[in-house]
């Protein structure tokens, strides 16, 4: 099973929206999906929201792992 690690997410990870993204990027606020792409080289995470047919590339900043 792929897990969340501390401090860094990994392909399968759930995840929310957090405070900062909230603040960023507002009509957000209450979308979750799935890290479906890490970048090692950069802070950018490829996600897919729950529903959406295409991925999108936010910071790291401004997800949450669902749990929290």
């Amino acid at each position: 099973m792929i897990t969340q690690m501390p401090d860094r997410f990994v392909v399968g990870t759930r995840f929310k929206m957090s405070k900062l993204g909230v603040l960023h990027f507002p009509d957000l606020a209450h979308k979750t999906g799935t890290v479906v792409e890490v970048s090692i080289r950069t802070s950018g995470i490829t996600v897919l929201f729950d529903g959406a047919a295409r991925p999108t590339v936010l910071d790291q900043s401004y997800i949450a792992p669902l749990s929290e």
